[in-house]
């Protein structure tokens, strides 16, 4: 009698134990983890916001300049271009060149200047591009804007060398550009002599 009694304690433990443990797996490993659907929309909005302001900062803030374009394009205007632009913006901003166009001899990677004046050329040689100025009626030697031609630009005009050149660039930087052609007077080694080597293949526009 006491044996039995004993078996059925021992099959009661048994029991028990297998119980305990099937509660314990199902806890631990079958019940899953309540996830906020709240703290996942923050999240994603957070991931969101991150991204944008990421975005926005890569776009480079530049200031604007005033560029004009004619000859061989579709839409000969003046056009308002960011600093950081370049020849081939301005042309598709000017909605590309039309079928006369010849862009082999127009870089095109060239960054652009405030006062800059690009001419696209023909095929049949009626235009010519430019060099930070405007080309002169007729065919004649092209006007360099000393606003915004460079130094090897500015060596092309009679008299000017690499010295001068830079001194031109120097003046232009530190004063705010030229208001007139006779303001190239106020830099050390050009004159009334000089001056008038080159006041017609110069303007400030």
């Amino acid at each position: 009698m006491k044996i039995k009694n004993k078996e059925k304690y021992i099959g009661i433990a048994m029991i028990s134990v297998i119980f305990m443990a099937f509660f314990i797996a199902n806890k631990v490993f079958i019940q899953k983890p309540k996830v906020n659907n709240e703290d996942i929309f923050v999240s994603e909005k957070e991931s969101v916001e991150e991204t944008k302001s990421v975005a926005n900062k890569e776009k480079p803030k530049g200031k604007k300049i005033t560029v004009e374009i004619k000859g061989e394009v579709k839409e000969p205007e003046v056009y308002v271009m960011e600093d950081y632009s370049i020849v081939k913006d301005v042309i598709v901003e000017a909605g590309g060149i039309t079928e006369k166009g010849d862009l082999n001899s127009v870089n095109q990677a060239k960054k652009l200047r405030d006062g800059d004046c690009i001419i696209i050329p023909s095929t049949d040689g009626n235009s010519r591009p430019v060099s930070g100025g405007t080309a002169m009626p007729g065919g004649k030697d092209e006007i360099i804007n000393i606003n915004s031609a460079t130094k090897e630009e500015l060596m092309k005009l009679p008299g000017v060398g690499e010295v001068t050149a830079g001194k031109i660039i120097d003046y232009r930087e530190s004063s705010g550009g030229f208001s007139t052609v006779e303001d190239m007077k106020n830099i050390g080694g050009i004159g009334d002599k000089t001056l008038a080597k080159f006041k017609d293949k110069i303007d400030v526009r």
